[in-house]
């Protein structure tokens, strides 16, 4: 955990570092427009369904007609919301992953100019691992959306289960972003950390830290992943 403490207080001293900054930028942009996107599509084919459903309710269930339409309106949107506002980590992360490359030369040529490190992948790879990363993490929080919905109603079960989910997410996805950077021979195959993770999807919940904690993650996963690495070549 002291390791773990020490990544994170490197990482957040590197803030001062534009380059830092910019993926930062982006991500927000591209993230706040799609979820705009997302909640217009949605909510158009959520009110097709309402429309439709009223218009079926005809002979003796015609006294539900309007109430019951109303009722399917309101479960779903909450439903959508609640999906929507653990998803918008994995949207966000997915963003700045695309943009993320000058923070980890930042953070490499800072602390380990001497490690080995190797040239970005192309904005073609870096797309189709973003996107395979907010579809997998779709995936997962529609699979475990009713477990949450049922322990947002026990405070500590939920708040525990939400950091964890969004940590295993971010982490794995960070941590194989990084791995892409190290020689091949030289890469693990299950890279990523959930102390980490978990640490940032905290941060998550709080307004203005939220949008820096994907990126203090990226760094402090980089500084735990070059240090153990110098340390196996020194042996």
């Amino acid at each position: 955990m002291k390791n773990v403490v020490q990544d994170y207080f490197l990482a957040s001293s590197q803030l001062k570092d534009p380059r830092l900054w910019k993926p930062i930028l982006w991500a927000i942009l591209l993230s706040l427009g799609s979820i705009f996107l997302m909640v217009l599509l949605v909510g158009g084919l959520l009110f097709q369904f309402v429309g439709n459903l009223n218009s079926s309710l005809t002979g003796w269930m015609s006294w539900a007609d309007g109430w019951l339409g109303g009722l399917a309106a309101v479960f779903g949107s909450l439903f959508i919301a609640m999906v929507g506002y653990f998803f918008l980590a994995s949207v966000y992360a997915a963003f700045l992953g695309l943009f993320l490359d000058s923070a980890l030369d930042a953070v490499q040529q800072e602390y380990y100019p001497e490690s080995a490190w190797e040239k970005p992948p192309g904005m073609v790879e870096s797309s189709i691992s973003s996107l395979r990363f907010i579809l997998w993490s779709l995936v997962i929080y529609l699979i475990c959306s009713p477990l949450l919905l049922v322990a947002f109603f026990i405070p500590p079960l939920g708040l525990l289960l939400q950091i964890l989910l969004g940590g295993y997410l971010l982490g794995r996805e960070f941590g194989q972003i990084i791995e892409h950077r190290i020689p091949r021979e030289l890469r693990i195959r299950k890279p990523g950390n959930l102390v980490h993770g978990a640490i940032a999807s905290f941060f998550w919940m709080f307004p203005m830290l939220n949008f820096i904690a994907p990126m203090l993650l990226a760094a402090s996963l980089m500084h735990a992943r070059l240090r153990k690495l110098q340390n196996e070549l020194k042996k």
